[in-house]
């Protein structure tokens, strides 16, 4: 423990007197100064010249203390302070009076209340060795006799002294130009670097020896494990008075002089000694106190043990480890003695006064009489001022030196509240020093006494850290996290603290029999509180939180110093030093009424557009949040201490509400409520005032005239802020204001912005609806989101009035829409449990209950439909925040006498008024296809809406088949349209940012929410497909079909539109395929207008198309809109039509001298196969055909098995002149037609035809439209591709058994009267159409069951334009034998190998194929009859035949002219061998030649074709392709011995005769 922290002066000349000045607190003050004490012996006045070579090492660095029963502890810094024993002698002749001598000391029999040194130092000063010997060994030791610690005794009675433990030390201080100066420091024995120390032995060894060894061989014990306790510095010259020099020099060796370095070795050495020395005294004290403790502790049962004597023992182990800088365990063990005192006073309340432990008092006297004389001051004339009224306390009620608390627990007259207040005191001091916080390093250094003679940097150096975890820690490191925790601990005792104060006063007053009014106990409570909260926060408050500055300000001494409220004078800043660096700006008055947005901290600026717009809960406008620059970033803890000292600021706030209410005066939302809710607010007064009246009939009357609302406030600021309303506000708003900043610093921004509602009602009470109205607009979301339906509630509505009285019409509507979805909200949310709402009697709830579900809006709905009517646009809302249980029935309901279909609408009105919907819609959208029509279904007449269950019947004249699915619901009344969109569709952004609507097919929708439209079977109905007649050079056709059912139509109006890429409709030039039905107009591209149209009028009509790309099919959206006398009806569709040619045509042309044979193959173009009903091949003007036989029925062709026909095509004769004189004739073209079915077309119609006609005559007849589609719709998904050549060929097509056709979709959007009748009828006739027959021919007349009619529909018909192939010259050669003796009987050849054979090459050309023109041109001739020179090749291979003649040749020839050439071959080898091929080729002159060749006065024909010249096509008609002869060796007998059978030689060839 420190007795300079007690008032105890240190060595020094003028500071000693000083100290002297406050004796009394020599004495424990209950408060550790956080430095050790080192007593020092001086007899020769030498601690002058080691002194401040000591306090430049000073305070201690780094220790470690390790007990057994602890973990290692580090003490980063320990301050010394250094203290003359009594019998020192001191320089200016005055004594310590801190401590009292050793023998003279009146100790307390509590060791807790003693301060005593952990360490005593005796510094020697011995000049030679003589000196030792004589005088300063036996002064040693009797110094060393006394000052033997108990820790060195081993009876038992000094065990106890333990308490007391403390070390002792020898310093020998060397004198320069002394004996010692000249000795080392060791003998030449000692090892250098080893530990200077002599054992026993060493005492009685011969030689010199050194005063340092002498010292140590004398007083060090023999222990291995003993410490050093004698340490040697030697002091420079320059550093000692001369009259502390030896008058003569009596040295007869040179001295020592030491090195810089060994001087700060040897003084390193007195530093180590000192940390160990005391870190042992310590830990003895510690172990004792520890055994003091449990032994105590395990005495609590028997009788007489006291807590206040177990506390104080407690304590000061505590203050103990306060001393040396363990603040962590010392606040740990102020932790245990506050359980301990629970248990004390739970035990007390429990048993009373024969409570073990002790009694407590239950009031304080001190208090009592405080009370009293306030009581007694109020009950005098006014006159007096309130300056001079008595305070019941001052600005620091927690404070441990505000009264002797040791002395009144020791004494056991200290009552709980004292008590409580003293420990958490304590703890708030303990978590001060571990924050390092500005106010404990100020308080520890002021009660720290410097050091005499030190400078100023060494001053600060030594006392800045003073008590902190790191003395040399910079003054900003301040640990939040510790300030934080001690706002948290601070906030539930000071609310603790306020009933114990309570229960004081009461107490007190009845122990002396006196009554304290209620208002005196509650000022004085809420006076405290107050007063305690702003004490933590003015000790927590730190650089890291600038705006903590100003908690100071918001609480002035007097009321002079508030500012006048309303005015733009500045706020005053608090007499406080700042840094430099936390400059904080002033800030005007947050509720002037002519403020500038620019003094307003960031959440109360306007926005940019000026206005506040609040709408679906969200404050639509919000600016960007601008944080104060002066905020440096966040350290460690600063969010948890702007929390916690934020809910300290919201105390104060409720404090000062209280207080205001004791003045009549209502802030905030109390002012407001009463406009909001007028009868609740009545009905509350009134009771009120009741209660009030009988509580002043039951009190004195001079009572109630004699107190006043100060009536017992002792906070200045409170004082303050209740002389007028309007300061009275100002506070109000300050607090806010800093509590706002908190919960920001904190990064609550929810908690930071419900604060801000305060402000909001404060406005509104001012009459500032702007303000107001940005203030509830930022506010209603926050606690929209929390649930905080009340309050949210009442914002809205107090929102609301403000946006009317501003007129901003718009913001007011969508006020009124979300304060009615907060109430549709809460009846939704209590609506499970009606019922039980319902048995329970509101009524008989107190008025102050806050039923957070129940929020009243009668006449909110009324007024926001009639006021909608002044906005100039819709307003749309969602319906589901307003309605509930909104659903759309999926079943259609169907018009007797017309077409189209109804849905019925039902939803939940859960609001209080009726009120009347001009009219509801729905719209559905396709839920396969994103191109599909969307529907609407509206209502005919208004609606009346009351509370509870509604079903509304919408129309709709739509006439379509498919799934939908209800993609919004607008129910609309006046300006207000409520809309309700089931399935959010996704939203895709293209790449130059246009926002798009996901296709539909992309929502995901479930089954039972989709809807199955389906006309009735008399309604009108279209189909489109592609035209059955296609000519393959001509534009082709659409065709429509319209069968108009049962309705008259007046008009009509086709509209065609294009869904596919590069598609164009030629409606321009669509016809009516019946007479009867006539296009009246064609207004714009893709409408065609008709007349009328009689019923169950069936009439088609063909567009034709036309695309920019080859399509594989066309998407064609059809709608029309027709008028019946029942009005107006429209049918919509999308069909998509495949257009691809189902077949392809190949055609081989093989040219004869008269006539072309051409083969076609007709082939399937996919795999399925076709019908082939006929093929015809048209002659032309210039050519004849000659067919084949016709096949006796259809023919199939599949894949890989096309349809094979040869047509011989002949051109018809014409004059020669005729045919020279056509330059340019055009090239000849034939027709083709080809008449076929698809087969996929053909099952799929004669199937359905089936189907329709047992649904016709079945019970399910009304739904022949939906089934038949579905039949339909399944069946061509379910028969595969390649399945349809097995059709083909069986003539039959399997179904499958019910379950595999999928009816289940179709069947679950029926309703459920007929849903099970259909299955049925379904079922049945599956059982008996498992399989459907399909011949080619059928007998209508009784046809077998399961057999499928014909198709309704005719074949369709392809014309193909087939070209005439074109070659200038068609050679017909033959090569024949002139030998016919060599044919044989069977038209064979027979030749000989080696015989020659005589044949005769005939060539000769026809023109006919060619036109003259191209002949001419190509030739290069005058005319095209000229003759042509040509070169004729006979091929043959050298390998086979010997040719002799003329194997190529040139010829020159004419028109039909026959040439003949001889050859003769000669076969090289036997076997059946091919004629020789013939290639002929035509030899063209250049036109250069030609002209050369012209002379004066001839006429000659010459063709210009350009620069491309057309080159001669020469064809070859060989007659005799693919003859044979068959070659025979020239043998005419051979003669073959055949000896042994079996053996390899049984055949042997003998000889052979010749032919020759």
């Amino acid at each position: 423990m420190s007795g300079a922290g007690n008032g105890a002066p240190v060595l020094g000349d003028a500071e000693i007197a000083s100290g002297q000045k406050q004796p009394e607190q020599a004495i424990m003050d209950g408060l550790s100064s956080s430095k050790v004490t080192v007593e020092y012996h001086d007899p020769a006045g030498v601690f002058s010249l080691v002194q401040d070579q000591l306090a430049a090492r000073l305070p201690l660095k780094n220790l470690h203390w390790k007990s057994p029963t602890r973990p290692l502890r580090s003490i980063d810094s320990l301050h010394v302070d250094l203290v003359p024993s009594a019998d020192s002698v001191h320089i200016s002749g005055v004594t310590s009076p801190g401590l009292a001598p050793p023998g003279g000391e009146r100790r307390h029999q509590i060791p807790g209340l003693r301060q005593t040194p952990y360490l005593k130092v005796y510094l020697l000063r011995c000049d030679d060795s003589d000196t030792y010997k004589s005088t300063a060994r036996k002064q040693l030791r009797e110094w060393v006799k006394a000052h033997t610690p108990p820790s060195q005794s081993s009876s038992s009675a000094s065990m106890q002294e333990n308490h007391d433990a403390f070390e002792w030390m020898i310093i020998h201080v060397v004198i320069p130009d002394t004996p010692a100066a000249s000795q080392p420091r060791g003998s030449a024995s000692a090892a250098a670097g080893e530990k200077e120390k002599t054992s026993a032995v060493s005492r009685f060894t011969r030689g010199t020896t050194t005063i340092l060894e002498k010292i140590r061989a004398d007083f060090n014990s023999a222990s291995k494990s003993a410490p050093d306790r004698v340490a040697q510095v030697r002091l420079p010259k320059e550093t000692v008075p001369p009259h502390m020099l030896p008058a003569t020099a009596s040295v007869t060796s040179p001295p020592i002089t030491e090195s810089p370095q060994e001087q700060e070795r040897a003084w390193n050495e007195v530093i180590t000694r000192f940390k160990m020395l005391i870190l042992l005294s310590f830990d003895l004290r510690v172990s004792q106190y520890e055994e003091d403790i449990r032994e105590k502790d395990s005495q609590r049962a028997l009788p007489g043990w006291n807590f206040c004597t177990f506390f104080i023992l407690k304590e000061g182990l505590a203050r103990g480890f306060e001393s040396v800088g363990l603040v962590e365990d010392a606040l740990l063990g102020y932790d245990e003695l506050s359980v301990g005192l629970d248990t004390i006073i739970r035990d007390q309340a429990v048993e009373g006064s024969n409570a073990q432990g002790g009694v407590l008092l239950h009031h304080t006297e001190e208090l009592y009489e405080k009370a009293a004389e306030i009581l007694k001051e109020s009950e005098r004339d006014e006159e007096t001022s309130k300056d001079t009224q008595p305070r019941i306390h001052n600005d620091n009620p927690i404070n441990a030196k505000k009264k002797d608390y040791r002395g009144l627990i020791l004494s056991n007259n200290i009552s709980i509240f004292d008590f409580r207040s003293y420990i958490f005191a304590r703890q708030m001091s303990l978590l001060l020093r571990l924050g390092n916080s500005l106010s404990a390093r100020s308080d520890l250094a002021s009660k720290l006494q410097p050091r005499p003679n030190a400078g100023v940097l060494q001053r600060s150096v030594d006392d800045s850290g003073v008590g902190t975890k790191s003395g040399g820690a910079a003054s900003d490191s301040e640990d939040l996290l510790s300030l934080a925790e001690l706002c948290t601990r601070a906030l539930n005792f000071i609310t603790f603290a306020g009933r114990l104060l309570r229960d004081d006063l009461v107490n007190g007053a009845k122990a002396h029999n006196v009554e304290f009014p209620e208002r005196l106990i509650d000022n004085t409570v809420r006076s405290w509180t107050f007063a305690a909260l702003e004490q933590i926060l003015r000790e927590t408050s730190t650089s890291s939180l600038p705006f903590t500055k100003y908690v100071g300000g918001i609480g002035t001494g007097s009321s002079s110093k508030m500012l006048p409220f309303g005015n733009s004078a500045k706020e005053q800043k608090i007499a406080v030093s700042e840094p430099k660096s936390m400059i904080h700006p002033t800030r005007s008055s947050s509720l002037n009424a002519g403020r500038s947005s620019s003094a307003d901290p960031p959440y109360a600026q306007p926005p940019p557009s000026g206005q506040v717009v609040f709408e679906n809960g969200q404050y639509q406008d919000r600016p960007a949040p601008t944080q104060d620059s002066s905020i440096p970033p966040p350290k460690t803890g600063l969010q948890e201490l702007a929390a916690a000292r934020a809910q300290l600021l919201v105390v104060q706030r409720r404090i000062s509400e209280h207080i205001g209410r004791s003045f009549g005066w209502s802030i905030g939302w109390a002012a407001v409520l009463i406009s909001l809710n007028p009868k609740e607010e009545l009905t509350d007064v009134d009771i009120n005032e009741k209660d009030d009246s009988d509580e002043e009939g039951t009190k004195p009357e001079q009572e109630v005239t004699h107190t006043t609302p100060t009536f017992g406030l002792s906070a200045a600021a409170i004082v303050g802020a209740v002389s007028s309303l309007d300061r009275f506000r100002q506070f109000y708003e300050t607090l806010s204001d800093l509590i706002v900043k908190h919960y920001m610093a904190a990064g609550q921004t929810k908690s930071g912005e419900s604060i801000l509602g305060d402000l909001a009602a404060l406005r509104f009470e001012l009459g500032d609806y702007a303000a107001a109205a940005m203030y509830f607009g930022r506010m209603a979301s926050l606690f929209a989101e929390t649930r905080w339906n009340t309050v949210e509630t009442t914002m809205l509505k107090m929102y609301a009035q403000c946006l009317k009285k501003l007129n901003r019409r718009d913001e007011y509507v969508r006020t009124l829409l979300d304060l009615l979805a907060k109430s549709a909200a809460s009846r939704l949310s209590i609506r499970p449990s009606s019922k039980r709402a319902n048995a329970v009697d509101t009524s008989q709830m107190p008025n102050d209950w806050l039923n957070d579900d129940n929020v009243d809006t009668t006449g909110v709905f009324a007024q926001l439909i009639h006021y909608s009517q002044q906005l100039p646009y819709d307003k749309n809302a969602p319906m589901a925040k307003y309605f509930s249980d909104i659903v759309v029935e999926p079943y259609v309901r169907h018009f007797d006498d017309k077409d189209g279909f109804q849905l019925r609408l039902q939803f939940r009105h859960i609001l209080e008024d009726d009120i009347e919907l001009d009219q509801a819609r729905v719209r559905l959208i396709s839920a396969t296809s994103a191109q599909g029509k969307e529907i609407w279904l509206e209502s005919s007449v208004p609606i009346k809406v009351t509370k509870g269950l509604c079903r509304v019947w919408l129309s709709s004249n739509a006439n379509t088949v498919g799934p939908f699915m209800v993609d919004k619901i607008v129910l609309r009344t006046k300006r207000i349209a409520f809309v309700h969109e089931p399935f959010i569709k996704a939203e895709a952004t293209t790449p130059l940012g246009i926002i798009t609507s996901a296709p539909a097919t992309s929502i995901k929708v479930a089954k039972k929410s989709r809807i199955l439209c389906f006309p009735r079977v008399e309604a009108l109905q279209a189909h489109l497909y592609l035209s059955h007649f296609i000519h393959i050079d001509k534009p082709r056709h659409i065709e429509i079909k319209c069968t108009t059912g049962w309705n008259e139509i007046q008009r009509a109006e086709i509209r065609l539109k294009s869904g596919s890429a590069g598609l164009r409709l030629r409606t321009a030039n669509a016809a009516s395929v019946s007479a009867d039905v006539k296009i009246t107009d064609r207004p714009s591209p893709g409408i065609l207008t008709i007349g009328d149209i009689p019923a169950d009028t069936v009439t088609t009509f063909k567009v034709p198309y036309e695309t920019e790309t080859v399509l594989p099919d066309l998407t064609v959206k059809l709608e029309i809109d027709y008028y019946t006398e029942h009005g107006q009806f429209q049918y919509h569709s999308i069909f998509t039509i495949p257009v691809e040619l189902p077949l392809d045509v190949n055609v081989h042309d093989h040219f004869k001298n008269a006539s072309l044979f051409s083969k076609f193959n007709i082939k399937t173009a996919s795999q399925v196969p076709l019908e082939i009903i006929g093929v015809s091949l048209e002659g032309s003007g210039e050519y004849e055909v000659a067919a084949p036989r016709k096949s006796p029925g259809p023919l199939h062709a599949f894949p890989k098995q096309p349809v094979a026909m040869t047509y011989k095509i002949m051109k018809k004769a014409t004059e020669a002149a005729k045919r020279r004189q056509s330059q340019a004739p055009g090239i000849g073209k034939l027709s083709l037609s080809v008449e076929y079915r698809c087969l996929d077309e053909d099952v799929l119609d004669r199937a359905r035809a089936l189907f329709a006609n047992a649904v016709e005559h079945s019970p399910v007849r009304r739904l022949a439209r939906l089934l038949i589609e579905t039949f339909a719709d399944r069946l061509e998904h379910r028969v595969l591709p390649h399945q349809y050549e097995k059709i083909a060929l069986l003539e039959k097509v399997d179904l499958g058994p019910f379950d595999d056709m999928g009816w289940s979709e179709c069947l679950e959007s029926l309703p459920h009267i007929v849903r099970d009748d259909t299955r049925t009828w379904l079922q049945k006739w599956h059982e008996s159409h498992r399989s459907i027959l399909l011949p080619k021919a059928c007998d209508l007349a009784s046809p077998a069951p399961s057999t499928a009619p014909p198709s309704p529909h005719p074949p369709r018909r392809m014309i193909i334009t087939v070209s005439i192939p074109q070659t200038h010259i068609l050679h017909t050669a033959s090569l024949s034998l002139t030998s016919l003796e060599l044919s044989s009987s069977q038209g064979t050849t027979i030749a000989v190998v080696g015989h020659p054979l005589m044949t005769e090459l005939r060539i000769k050309h026809t023109r006919r194929w060619g036109s003259p023109s191209s002949l001419v041109a190509a030739a290069n001739l005058s005319s095209p009859s000229d003759p042509i020179e040509f070169v004729y090749t006979l091929e043959a291979n050298p390998e086979t035949w010997l040719v002799a003649g003329q194997r190529r040749a040139h010829f020159t020839t004419t028109e039909d002219e026959e040439h003949k050439f001889p050859m003769m071959l000669i076969p090289l080898k036997a076997g059946t061998l091919l004629l020789p091929n013939v290639e002929i080729r035509a030899r063209i002159k250049p036109k250069g030649e030609d002209k050369r060749q012209s002379v004066a006065g001839s006429v000659s024909v010459s063709v210009s074709v350009g620069d491309d010249e057309e080159q001669l096509n020469c064809e070859t008609d060989y007659l005799s392709y693919g003859e044979c002869v068959m070659v025979v060796p020239d043998v005419r007998s051979s003669t073959v011995g055949i000896g042994e059978m079996g053996s390899p030689r049984s055949a042997v060839w003998l000889e052979a005769e010749s032919r020759c």
